[in-house]
């Protein structure tokens, strides 16, 4: 009795697996026996993509980042893709929670090329003060999170070769021509209100000064934070930040960051005020340079000393009266005649003098003085 009740709980456990398997393999012969054609998925999926403004729109999101705006295809697209591609199969489910966070896993299968994906994600189910989301919140959360990792695993299947052209039509869709400028601002205002979002946000999320300055680029961005808003990839507050009263401080995260900046800039210009300026070090270019005409300026001063002393014989000075322009005049008295052979500057004897009484050593030095005055 007991082995008949074993063997009836294995059939019944092993049963569900090959029903699984039976399922498979059925779709994987259908999809070999109808494979898909490419021109036809690329048409269908530019034309329900850009059906009309309102699905376009759906069709991309944009989220702030690190002081930037990214934008990509969003979970409509995602789904429009894998009903054009064919032969998928696509699912996505919540497989763990914790105080913090909830995880989805999103699964793609590629039934004609054998690929299959899977792609797993966490989102917070916690307030900026750590208190954790009521059930209902945390509910949208997992649908949200469910429909992030279904978009992620399917544009893992599906090439981005298909999806770029696509993504790049539906934005100039949803913004809509140049005559319709004035006409889309207001509407994209408008709904942006009835989500709690006025003009003085929108204004400082884009960085202007007027309603009026808000270009083409700019509703773009503003529908694709909209629709971020509405697919759980961000939230409302981060999106469209409020903007911070002058006089105030900023608070949390950013206001830490910009505190830091501040005070980051404050140290720099102190410290470029302290730090003398340092003259830069000589190449060993110049140095050479500058060795070079040290040498000249040598050579020079002795060429010079040579010719003085060769006009210059043994027994007295030539024109001892001229003046010296150091010394000035020579005395002319006997006791300084007398004292002929010993040098007016440094009083010691020599065999030869210059015509105005110096020795070599002297007079190099004299004109070395002369030339650096």
């Amino acid at each position: 009795m007991e082995n008949e009740t074993g063997l009836k709980q294995e059939i019944v456990l092993q049963r569900p697996a090959a029903i699984a398997i039976a399922e498979i393999e059925s779709q994987i012969a259908t999809a070999k026996q109808y494979p898909r054609d490419i021109k036809v998925f690329k048409d269908k999926l530019m034309a329900m993509a850009n059906l009309d403004r309102e699905t376009a729109e759906g069709c991309y999101y944009a989220v702030p980042r690190g002081g930037k705006t990214i934008d990509g295809p969003s979970v409509r697209l995602a789904e429009i893709a894998l009903s054009c591609y064919g032969n998928c199969v696509a699912e996505a489910d919540i497989v763990n929670e914790d105080e913090k966070y909830i995880y989805a896993m999103g699964q793609c299968r590629d039934l004609e090329n054998n690929v299959s994906v899977r792609v797993r994600i966490r989102r917070k189910i916690t307030n900026k003060h750590g208190k954790r989301y009521n059930d209902d919140l945390i509910a949208v959360t997992a649908n949200a999170a469910c429909a992030i990792a279904l978009r992620n695993a399917i544009f893992k299947v599906v090439p981005g070769a298909y999806i770029k052209p696509v993504f790049d039509k539906v934005k100039r869709t949803a913004v809509g021509d140049a005559k319709s400028l004035s006409n889309r601002r207001a509407e994209v205002l408008e709904r942006l209100a009835l989500l709690g979002v006025d003009e003085v946000r929108v204004l400082h999320t884009l960085n202007r000064s007027n309603v009026d300055s808000i270009t083409f680029e700019d509703i773009a961005k503003l529908i694709g934070l909209g629709t971020a808003v509405y697919d759980g990839d961000t939230e409302l507050d981060t999106a469209f930040p409020m903007p911070i009263p002058e006089g105030e401080k900023a608070s949390g995260v950013n206001g830490l960051k910009e505190r830091m900046k501040s005070k980051k800039a404050e140290a720099k210009n102190e410290d470029a005020k302290a730090e003398p300026e340092v003259a830069p070090e000589p190449s060993d270019k110049d140095i050479e340079t500058n060795f070079q005409l040290e040498q000249q300026e040598i050579e020079a001063d002795n060429k010079l000393a040579d010719e003085q002393f060769e006009k210059v014989g043994t027994d007295e000075p030539e024109s001892i009266d001229e003046p010296d322009p150091v010394l000035g005049k020579p005395d002319k008295n006997e006791e300084q005649q007398a004292l002929r052979y010993l040098c007016r500057a440094c009083s010691e004897e020599n065999e030869k003098l210059t015509a105005k009484g110096l020795c070599r050593k002297c007079l190099s030095k004299n004109i070395l003085d002369r030339r650096t005055s």
